[in-house]
């Protein structure tokens, strides 16, 4: 409890209060003991001269000390400084006031020259002392109120302001991801922070185990789907050459093959990505040879539904990036107007320090072009469509793909479209990172 926030939000209020109360009550006592010693010393100083002038007037017998003038005010007469007729702690007091302290009473003197000798007025300032030293046990009373009301208002203020905050806490500190139950045990510590550190020590755990298991099956799929593979494109490709097929058979197998050749880079890409520094291992590679077999592996798609790909590359265009992250977008860009834009012509150029990809098919709907990133995004009209017209929500996730590469990459991904007019089709445009040359 000693270490929750709401205790230390408690006690920080406290202790402001305690603070600012008792600089408050302090003053207040040095003002009220400063105002007495001066009333204390004016009262003095008003005497000594009242009794100065009725010295002159002769209305006052000197011969007898002291002379009493009032209520806890006497003065003495002497014709030195040590006159025995004085108390011994007044005498050798040289002019002016004087505050003195004599076991339980305090006195207030001053000494003054006279017609008959030097004069000494003192006043008995002990009752004055005693109202003081009252005042400043009030004070301390009404400061040690104040910080019990303050105590428990700030420990009310507290529970209101942190209150939630602290429930919030304690329900992702008790949180554990796959259990269908809360394991208290786990929290150690009492205070949120530590809590809630816990709680996302946990949760960070737990993503890095995951991901660790993605990053492992990923290479086992690549282990034991890449050796059945090379031997299913060995039998088709000793299929194509015998003697014995047909044109059309050939074709066949050369799609076979094709197909097989596009699982295979898919499997190799999605490995290359699953990496920790996927977006550290670049290379320079041919740009133009790049694209050749991006589209050489998606021609038979191509030819099929009708869409001619150009490479406006120029050869030798080198470029230095991770060669399988750009593969996987340029694949997933392609795929997409196969589906979407053929029949139609897709060419692909570089622009500054990017590509463009560009087609002139229908193009999208700019009602749509703010979605098309999304996962699934023609799922968002299923509400919209009609019976037996239900989007099949096997595809859209191509773009979406696309863009998490490129955000792991650094780079950055647009699209613009038209759906009519001269500037009819769609253009992606892919804007490498500095470091991309």
């Amino acid at each position: 409890m000693s270490n929750t926030l709401t205790w230390r939000v408690t006690w920080a209020m406290t202790a402001t209060v305690a603070l600012f109360v008792g600089l408050m009550a302090a003053l207040a006592f040095t003002i009220m003991y400063q105002q007495e010693d001066e009333l204390a010393d004016q009262l003095v100083q008003i005497e000594m001269r009242r009794l100065i002038e009725r010295l002159d007037l002769g209305e006052i017998d000197a011969t007898h000390q002291p002379i009493e003038i009032g209520p806890r005010t006497e003065a003495w007469i002497a014709d030195g400084f040590h006159d025995k007729a004085m108390p011994a702690a007044l005498r050798g007091l040289s002019g002016g006031p004087h505050e003195l302290e004599l076991a339980d009473r305090v006195l207030h003197a001053t000494v003054a020259e006279s017609p008959v000798g030097h004069l000494t007025v003192v006043f008995d300032a002990t009752p004055n002392e005693a109202r003081v030293s009252q005042f400043g046990l009030i004070m301390l009373v009404l400061w040690s109120a104040c910080v019990i009301a303050g105590y428990w208002l700030a420990r009310a203020t507290a529970a209101i302001v942190v209150g939630r905050m602290h429930a919030i806490t304690e329900r992702i500190a008790s949180w554990d991801p796959g259990t269908s139950h809360t394991d208290e045990r786990r929290a150690t510590s009492s205070d949120e922070a530590g809590r809630l550190l816990e709680a996302f020590n946990r949760m960070q755990d737990r993503v890095d185990r995951s991901i660790a298991r993605e990053r492992e099956f990923a290479a086992n799929l690549s282990h034991e789907v890449r050796t059945p593979l090379a031997a299913l494109r060995t039998d088709i490709e000793m299929a194509g050459l015998d003697t014995q097929s047909t044109t059309d058979q050939r074709q066949r197998y050369a799609r076979m093959a094709q197909m097989v050749d596009e699982v295979s880079a898919t499997i190799q890409a999605a490995r290359a990505m699953s990496s920790p520094h996927a977006a550290s291992n670049r290379q320079h590679f041919d740009l133009h040879e790049l694209i050749d077999d991006v589209c050489s592996t998606l021609g038979v798609r191509a030819e099929s539904a009708g869409l001619q790909m150009r490479n406006e590359v120029p050869h030798a265009s080198s470029l230095r990036a991770e060669r399988y992250a750009l593969l996987i977008v340029l694949r997933n860009l392609i795929g997409n107007a196969i589906d979407h834009a053929a029949p139609a012509t897709l060419s692909i150029r570089r622009v500054d320090q990017g590509l463009l990809i560009a087609d002139d098919g229908p193009g999208i709907d700019q009602d749509d072009l703010p979605f098309v990133f999304e996962r699934y995004q023609h799922g968002r009209l299923l509400d919209q469509a009609e019976p037996g017209q239900m989007p099949a929500l096997d595809h859209g996730l191509g773009l979406a793909i696309a863009r998490r590469v490129c955000e792991q990459q650094g780079w950055l991904i647009s699209v613009s479209s038209e759906t009519e007019g001269e500037q009819r089709g769609t253009r992606f445009h892919i804007a490498f990172d500095e470091n991309s040359t």
